[in-house]
């Protein structure tokens, strides 16, 4: 999900001159530190598999997966765990869109990423939403119609049971997607993000259930536009983007009509492009004239996106992200729900790595709320630092996480 600036060969040369660092220790048996000796040795010695993410551009032939590649049907992975990449796969994977992978690798021992949605769940629930999705395609029946809200309130409660039985309120997942399975995943994480900020603000679970709703379901008018439009590998044109503008109202009247649902989760999906200065659609409503669920799908909604690479750009890296969520509190964004917002996400989620204003490399090992920029992180490089950790939010010198666009 993240664009980190790293050099592949560079990680890869750390760690050869690392384990050279180590057997150069072991056959001339230099004396130091005791503790640091036990530390360093203790660290690098154990071969255990453990996993880091990569971006796309940073995989390399022979590398190993340590997670599923999912494939446009959910249910059917593009390559599973275990297996070695070779050229012709990472170029398909580009061609369809997977932003990056988890791989296996002995240097980040201890630190494990944790699934926010557990990748079964995850499975299901995707599959759920492309079958209602599919479903509104076709004309609706009195049985179909009630099949359809059968199957996406279910998970719209397991979106919030999930949130619910999480301990942080950190959202921190790697999204390994493809461009087809878009809609899907973005209704998915609109649901879940927009969830766990109505956690954070105290909101009941029946609000979470309709506000899981809201999310899963914001963008179901798309099926009515054009798909030429809707997967335009480029910008809009004025023209198609006064169609695109009618999505919210027809996802209001697709399942108004259709679908027996309350009112509020209805004004949520036909309100969510409303901006807090007024100057959004359909109505130009302002303030807390916007419905709440709005307000909150609006910064959950553009977060997912900004988040996603997409066929006519990349994702955007993580501080370019909160910079443009900042920029638009007031005006886009109710001021006081962004800031709760980003207490709720973590911009370099565990098992990401990083590049730092040193020049140094490290493996994110954790996150703390409220300092979404500044995690806790594990050295990798250069030799004399691996195996520390540092807690970014705590460090008195000004060491910062470089991004690609900021170089």
């Amino acid at each position: 999900m993240f664009k980190i600036k790293i050099s592949i060969d560079a990680l890869v040369n750390s760690h050869y001159n690392l384990m050279c660092h180590c057997a150069y220790i072991s056959n001339f048996n230099i004396k130091r530190n005791l503790t640091e000796q036990k530390e360093e040795t203790a660290f690098w010695s154990v071969e255990v598999k453990e996993l880091i993410y990569l971006p796309i551009e940073k995989l390399t032939e022979g590398m190993e997966l340590a997670r599923n590649i999912p494939g446009i049907n959910p249910m059917l992975p593009f390559a599973v765990s275990g297996c070695k990449l070779s050229e012709r796969m990472i170029c398909r994977m580009k061609t369809i869109g997977v932003q990056g992978a988890y791989i296996c690798t002995a240097i980040t021992q201890g630190i494990e990423p944790e699934d926010f949605v557990e990748p079964e769940l995850k499975t299901k629930m995707l599959t759920s939403i492309r079958d209602v999705f599919d479903q509104s395609l076709k004309k609706f029946t009195f049985q179909s119609s009630r099949q359809v809200y059968e199957e996406i309130a279910k998970v719209a409660e397991s979106v919030v049971m999930n949130v619910l039985n999480k301990d942080k309120y950190l959202f921190q997942m790697i999204d390994i997607r493809d461009y087809d399975g878009y809609t899907y995943s973005h209704s998915l994480y609109v649901g879940i993000l927009s969830v766990l900020l109505g956690k954070y603000i105290g909101l009941s679970i029946s609000n979470l259930n309709d506000l899981a709703l809201c999310g899963l379901l914001h963008d179901i008018g798309k099926t009515d536009i054009p798909i030429d439009i809707t997967n335009k590998p480029g910008p809009l044109t004025k023209d198609e983007f006064e169609i695109m503008k009618q999505h919210p109202s027809l996802s209001y009247k697709k399942l108004g009509d259709h679908i027996v649902i309350s009112q509020t989760v209805l004004q949520g999906v036909q309100t969510h492009h409303e901006k807090f200065d007024g100057t959004g659609y359909p109505f130009g409503l302002s303030g807390k004239d916007i419905p709440l669920y709005a307000r909150i799908l609006a910064i959950a909604d553009v977060y997912d996106a900004l988040n996603s690479t997409r066929p006519y750009r990349k994702a955007w890296s993580p501080r370019r992200i909160f910079d443009y969520l900042t920029s638009c509190s007031n005006t886009h964004f109710d001021p006081e729900l962004l800031t709760a917002f980003l207490h709720c996400v973590s911009a370099y989620p565990i098992g990401t790595i990083v590049h730092l204003s040193d020049g140094s490399s490290a493996v994110v090992k954790d996150n703390t709320p409220g300092f979404s920029l500044r995690p806790i992180i594990r050295f990798i490089s250069p030799p004399q630092k691996a195996g520390r950790d540092v807690d970014l939010s705590c460090e008195l010198f000004n060491l910062t996480i470089i991004d690609d666009d900021e170089c």
